[in-house]
């Protein structure tokens, strides 16, 4: 790459600038033992959110702390007491430049899976008092540090809950370890409802709450926040069928509006999702079930299939695929990930996506055997540390974390929508391979730990290290072949708020002539991870000239274009260096997108404003 990719590691003086964030699109799928086809409990979850997230693993090891020592997450929410010894815990991170408190998963050493999915929206006479701020990003990290088991882990949350008061809308926390999984749903305030889910039954819940079933008489299943039925008849947002016996409790009626339910982002994916695990087409969202007590079993592979659906309207747009993209796999999904549960935490098995799981590979892992050194860019105390004050350098795309590879795979294959197909092919080749090797993986790693857990776990590292590699080296290398063409932009960085040009070149090459695409459909921007939920193309900047000349002295003519500053800059974040894409038709009508990344202005660092053109491109 060029000189302007080596800014990266400058440290900008700046503030980190407020993106779009769109966390209403996470999905989580629940097998339970019986119900599934290994007899392993199954969690499969979509993680989403829009803007600028970059998602990094790490492994965080078990510690001990000094007495009195406090945790405090979030600026201004509660200072928790930290306990003496905590456990080690791998840790799936959602960096954003403002803070995620509510998207984070993890595994720690018990075995302990923890996920979410945002419940906004509930009722405003029924927010309660919060004590010192309230709690949010604490749950889920605090129930990774100290739960020995899911059970456990929901302990953890109630207590807290119960101190502090939860002081977002609200949120479904699954946790599930090999023996049994939970659910609890978080309302505001300290009302929540947990329950087991049953070895037999399939839980799938989008963005919104969805507990019906709760039998508060079940205390073995079911815990109950205190007052919170009589609080929800006092409301008159349920009447028990036999006044004082509370085994008909509906959560999600008593708790939220049914419009959450009925909202497009919610029904879409609750209609897909309930039609691929029942075979049956339910429309009504007040029909959709909280759960359903199978006779089909279900595997790792029919929750990727799920995972990775869509609505069948998708793709209509002249610009990107995921021009709307209301199902599970959505514009905004970053990580996708399911998890079979074992009795030796060791070999609880992953696959994980590291983009959007209809157009990157599901790659295997054991979380606890540590994640591939390279799946991280920050040591995991700096990213704790800087969880909720990410610099803006961070943030920028480098060619030396593999990440990024999957980032602009799915980017490109967005937009060259005509070879998903073709990806689709390619991914589950790369899939088929893996998994045919598993069994071998995991009857070595059972061989290791008769000997030594240690031995054990440097082996499933390796495989880690090396599974992270290829599918980064493969999906490097489809990618390069479908998108061959190439652009530069001829700046060393661009101003956010310029009205004035930069100048962009589409080279020409033994395929494509440059010269002859289509000005009228020629956009440039961000790439689709960054935009959220906005579709079109149009949100991009248009071309304001153009010329043709041959740039690179190959004896070829090249297309430069120019776009204003302003507009090629909408959704990045100045300190940033960002990937810009170029996308096109070709005269033939074929979609063509490239990628070049360019450095953007702060107040504290303006680069050159041109660089010579032709060179170090």
């Amino acid at each position: 790459m060029n000189l302007k990719l080596k800014l990266s590691a400058m440290a900008l003086c700046t503030a980190a600038a407020v993106l779009s964030f769109d966390a209403l699109a996470c999905s989580t799928i629940i097998v339970g033992k019986d119900a599934s086809k290994t007899g392993e409990i199954l969690v499969g979850h979509n993680e989403d959110n829009g803007g600028r997230i970059l998602t990094a693993q790490f492994w965080v090891p078990p510690a001990t702390h000094q007495k009195g020592e406090m945790i405090e997450y979030e600026p201004g929410k509660a200072k928790i007491p930290q306990v003496e010894k905590t456990f080690g815990f791998y840790w799936s991170q959602t960096f954003d430049p403002t803070g995620a408190s509510f998207s984070d998963g993890f595994v720690n050493e018990n075995g302990v899976v923890i996920v979410s999915n945002a419940c906004t929206g509930i009722y405003d006479d029924d927010r309660q008092a919060l004590k010192d701020g309230g709690i949010g990003y604490g749950i889920r990290r605090l129930m990774a540090e100290r739960a020995a088991s899911a059970r456990d882990a929901i302990n953890i949350a109630i207590d807290l809950l119960g101190r502090y008061g939860y002081f977002a809308d609200g949120r479904t926390y699954t946790v599930a370890d090999a023996k049994e999984a939970w659910q609890i749903a978080i309302h505001q305030g300290n009302t929540w409802v947990a329950r087991r889910v049953k070895d037999n039954e399939v839980v799938y819940i989008p963005n919104n709450f969805m507990m019906d079933k709760v039998d508060a008489t079940d205390t073995e299943n079911v815990i109950v926040a205190p007052g919170m039925i009589e609080r929800a008849i006092k409301n008159g947002r349920y009447t028990p069928k036999t006044p004082g016996v509370y085994n008909d409790f509906n959560y999600r009626v008593a708790v939220q509006p049914p419009e959450r339910r009925a909202a497009d982002y919610n029904q879409s994916r609750n209609s897909i999702a309930w039609e691929k695990i029942l075979g049956v087409r339910i429309t009504d969202p007040e029909k959709f079930p909280y759960s359903v007590e199978s006779t089909k079993k279900f595997g790792v592979e029919d929750l990727k299939d799920i995972l990775r659906s869509h609505e069948k309207e998708i793709g209509a747009d002249p610009g990107w695929y995921h021009y709307k993209a209301l199902g599970l796999c959505r514009p905004t999904t970053h990580e996708s990930v399911v998890y079979q549960l074992r009795a030796d935490p060791l070999l609880t098995a992953g696959w994980r996506t590291l983009s959007r799981p209809c157009e990157t590979p599901y790659v295997p892992f054991y979380p606890l055997a540590k994640p591939a050194k390279d799946a991280a860019f920050l040591d995991w105390q700096t990213a704790t540390a800087e969880h909720f004050k990410g610099k803006p350098e961070h943030f920028g795309w480098s060619a030396d974390w593999p990440v990024w590879t999957f980032v602009h795979a799915s980017n490109t294959f967005d937009y060259q929508r005509d070879q998903l197909k073709e990806n689709s092919k390619f991914i589950a080749g790369l899939e088929k391979h893996w998994t045919a090797a598993q069994p071998e993986v995991e009857r070595r790693a059972a061989e290791l730990l008769k000997v030594s857990h240690e031995k054990a776990a440097e082996f499933l590292h390796d495989y880690n290290a090396a599974s992270f590699f290829e599918a980064a080296a493969k999906v490097s290398a489809h990618t390069a072949k479908a998108a061959p063409h190439k652009i530069a932009i001829l700046a060393d960085s661009i101003d956010p708020k310029s009205t004035q040009t930069v100048d962009v070149v589409l080279y020409s090459d033994k395929t494509l002539d440059a010269a002859k695409v289509d000005l009228s459909r020629t956009y440039a921007g961000v790439g689709r991870a960054s935009i959220g939920t906005k579709g079109l193309l149009s949100h991009l900047a248009k071309p304001v000239k153009s010329e043709v000349r041959d740039v690179d002295g190959d004896g070829l003519k090249d297309l430069v274009v120019s776009f204003e500053q302003k507009s090629l800059s909408v959704y990045t974040l100045p300190g940033a260096v960002f990937d810009l894409y170029l996308y096109t038709f070709d005269a033939a009508k074929n979609r063509v997108s490239a990628m070049d990344a360019v450095l953007i202005e702060t107040e504290g660092y303006k680069g050159a404003q041109k660089r010579t053109e032709g060179a170090d491109v």
